[in-house]
This record gives structure tokens, C-alpha cells and sequence, in this order.
């Protein structure tokens, strides 16, 4: 499987559509970087400082472009390879289904992790390196906030794969899922109390700051936020995204087991 593993990563890393893809995210997470900077203060309270850490206090739907751009190798890399026989040839060539199909959800759930998490953190780089951290909330709130992301983009990931296993056309498979993970921002469920219901309802609880209070007076103001983090929220986070992902993943095996990969 290892072996399988490697052409994977092999055929991303050399495929010139998955390259401009990945450079189109990288040039959009930049510019949230700069559009907040130029149009963020006007979000703010006269006389407020306008730093990275007040732009990571309104960064919840960052997540939602990230997962757009998963939702789009998540599909490719699961779903191409039925269209040019690919998987078809190592079934004959003796690989095991589990192998085949391990490799690739492998393949995407580190491939979406790794571009979330880079997604995420690339605008504040830049936003830093602008105006500055500040002080709303510390370095190792926003880190550890982003990090707990890993959780919601394993679990997205494994939605996407069950669906393009099922579906086996990528660019059909990657509409659907499109409409799928938006469709929830139409919904008052999104805002449901226990933040785990969905995806998007826990990265955006997860990224969600109670104000505080405000320190300084006129252009030396500054918002200051309550940092702490639910431990009972995040425990349910964990075990809510593993098990609904291993569950996405388990019926996609299902699935690929039974198919006859015609």
C-alpha cells in the first residue's frame, strides 16, 4: 500500500491542474489577507486597532474557501482514476481493494489537512506581517484553535470521498458536494447550540471569540477577547468528527467493495 501511497502523492505533485489549483488557493488566502487589512476597519469600533489578532477574531469563514478547494481534490483523487482505468489495473495487477482504496482516502485526508491548516495560517503570516500581532488574543490561542481544524477538515474530507466513491465522476462529484457543503449556510441548523451537528457549525465554533472587553481610549483602543475554549465542546468535536468521519469511511469501502469498477 505504501507503494500506492507514493504514485498517489506522485501523480498529484505532477499533475498541472491539481498545481494551479493549489497555487489559485494560495493566491485567494493571500488576498482575505489583504482585503481584510484595506476593508477590515470598517468592521471595528472608532478608534480601534486594526491587528492579526482582530482579523483571527472574524475568521470563521476561511475555513468554508478551504473546504471548497478539498472538496475539489477530494473528488479528483478519489474519482479520476475510474474514468482512465487506473484502479481497475491495480485490482488486476493483485493489490487488495482495501489497499487500493485505503491509499487514496490516505492520499486526501492528508492532502486536505495540509492545505487547510496552510490555508489558514497563510493570511495571518501576511496580516502580521503588515500591522503586526497584536494583543485581542494571544499566539497560542489562534494556534491551537487551528490545529483543533484538523478534526472538521477530517471529517469534510471523508464526506467528500464517500461521495465521489459513489458518484466515480470527479467533476460531477465535485458539483455535488459543492452544493452540499454550502447548502448548510442557507440553514438555520449551521447555528445549532452543540456546535457539532456539521461541519461548518463547528469550525465556526471552534473559531468563535466572546468579547471581552476593551482597553485604551481613542486610537489606542484595544478589543481584548475571551480566549477560553469549552473543554466539553472540544472533547465532542473529536470524538463527533472521528466517528462521523470513520463512519463516511466506512460506507465508501462498502461501496467500492461491492462496485465492479467498470
Amino acid at each position: 500500500m505504501k507503494n500506492l501511497i507514493k504514485a498517489q502523492i506522485y501523480q498529484i505533485t505532477h499533475t498541472r491542474v491539481y498545481l494551479w489549483v493549489f497555487i489559485m488557493a494560495v493566491i485567494i488566502a493571500s488576498i482575505f489577507g489583504f482585503s481584510e487589512y484595506l476593508n477590515g476597519a470598517d468592521s471595528l469600533n472608532e478608534g480601534e486597532l486594526l491587528t492579526a489578532s482582530d482579523y483571527f477574531t472574524r475568521y470563521d469563514m476561511l475555513p468554508v474557501l478551504a473546504m471548497e478547494f478539498m472538496s475539489f481534490f477530494s473528488c479528483f483523487i478519489a474519482a479520476e482514476d475510474f474514468g482512465d482505468k487506473t484502479a481497475n489495473y491495480e485490482l488486476m495487477s493483485g493489490r487488495l481493494r482495501s489497499q487500493s482504496f485505503l491509499a487514496r482516502v490516505i492520499t486526501i485526508i492528508l492532502a486536505n489537512t495540509l492545505l487547510g491548516l496552510f490555508m489558514m495560517t497563510l493570511p495571518l503570516l501576511i496580516y502580521t506581517a503588515i500591522t503586526g500581532w497584536g494583543d485581542s488574543v494571544t499566539v497560542a490561542t489562534a494556534a491551537q484553535r487551528i490545529l483543533l481544524m484538523v478534526f472538521p477538515f477530517f471529517r469534510i474530507s471523508c464526506f467528500f470521498t464517500l461521495a465521489a466513491f459513489i458518484i466515480r465522476r470527479p467533476g460531477i462529484a465535485f458539483i455535488a458536494c459543492y452544493g452540499a457543503m454550502n447548502l448548510p449556510l442557507l440553514l438555520p441548523v449551521n447555528n445549532e447550540s452543540t456546535g457539532v451537528m456539521l461541519t461548518l457549525s463547528t469550525s465556526r465554533k471552534l473559531l468563535h471569540f466572546d468579547y471581552w472587553a476593551t482597553f485604551g481610549l481613542e486610537r489606542d483602543a484595544q478589543a481584548i477577547y475571551d480566549q477560553g475554549l469549552d473543554s466539553a465542546f472540544v472533547i465532542r468535536c473529536i470524538i463527533v468528527s472521528l466517528a462521523v468521519g470513520a463512519a463516511y469511511i466506512g460506507l465508501a469501502y462498502s461501496y467500492f467493495h461491492k462496485d465492479d469498477i467498470e
